[in-house]
């Protein structure tokens, strides 16, 4: 099975990437930060992203969720091609999205 990228996916598979993307951003945002995905980000999406969900922190999280992707839906697709995530014919990214962020954040180098 072939991947393709986010702009190469069917409207259906890019719904259920930006879905599934959106839900792992919120969690990383609420619990652990955004810090390694600020470091790839160079045109802010991250902030704009950000800026939404403090504006609306009392929605609920399907709420958040559904919102981000009407109101930043071209940020969350500019942050998965920047990524340069592979995804499935469905949608699905190569590596779940909580190992792709412990196998990334363990390549940065720690300490001064």
């Amino acid at each position: 099975m072939a991947t393709k990228l986010i702009d190469e996916l069917t409207p259906e598979a890019k719904q259920k990437a930006l879905s599934d993307f959106t839900a792992f951003y919120l969690d990383k945002y609420r619990h652990e930060g955004l810090d390694l995905i600020a470091q790839i980000d160079e045109k802010g999406d991250v902030a704009d992203i950000n800026h939404w969900l403090m504006a609306n922190r009392a929605f609920s999280t399907a709420e958040l969720i559904a919102g981000l992707l009407a109101n930043r839906r071209e940020n969350l697709t500019a942050l998965l091609r920047v990524l340069q995530t592979p995804f499935n014919e469905n949608g699905i990214p190569d590596t779940p999205w909580n190992d792709w962020f412990k196998a990334t954040l363990a390549t940065i180098p720690q300490g001064r």
